[in-house]
């Protein structure tokens, strides 16, 4: 009898034990969002605003506002949100010095990205919306003598951020390729949404 009574008690043990890690697992789960970091997009909201250009600093190893950037890239990042309507991003793009656009969901998700290549007659222009919105805009009329040269992109969400990027062949550069990326202009589009 007083091996069963030792066995019981070894049983019980373990059974509580499992009971207060299953206890303290369930309540890490539901704890873990608020402890966690910020996602992407609420990283950069502290540095930029929706609707504007802001120019990143410059990227530092293990001090890159984005991950894995290159410390001869100019960053830029462009907010938005859909709800306050479709967002244009345009600037010129000079043929011999590589820009780049990467749209990203609020994790940080590239979900479209484009390089200076896609320019048409040395312009940007790129119309991002939400699928309501596309429908909208395509029930108006297209001028049929004079198409839209737009890109009109469809965002999978409703916030996230673009980010600009131009690389500086040499150190020395640097202050060309951030005006590149500050050439470029992002901005709610008021006409698109009438």
């Amino acid at each position: 009898m007083n091996r069963l009574d030792r066995l019981l008690a070894g049983f019980l043990w373990l059974l509580g034990l499992l009971f207060v890690a299953g206890v303290a697992h369930i309540i890490a789960i539901f704890a873990l969002p608020r402890l966690e970091a910020k996602d992407a997009y609420g990283r950069l909201a502290a540095l930029a605003k929706p609707g504007e250009l802001t120019l990143l600093p410059p990227a530092r190893p293990g001090a890159e506002v984005v991950p894995f950037s290159d410390p001869a890239l100019a960053q830029g990042v462009c907010l938005f949100d859909l709800a306050q309507g479709p967002l244009r991003v345009q600037g010129k793009a000079e043929g011999d010095r590589l820009l780049t656009l990467s749209f990203r969901s609020p994790s940080g998700e590239v979900f479209y990205s484009m390089t200076d290549r896609a320019a048409q007659h040395g312009k940007i222009d790129v119309l991002l919306l939400s699928p309501d919105q596309l429908e909208s805009l395509e029930t108006e009329a297209d001028d049929d003598e004079n198409p839209s040269q737009e890109l009109r992109l469809v965002a999978p969400t409703r916030r996230g951020f673009v980010v600009v990027n131009s690389l500086a062949l040499t150190p020395s550069d640097m202050s060309a390729a951030s005006e590149r990326v500050m050439a470029m202009s992002c901005h709610v589009d008021e006409a698109s949404q009438q």
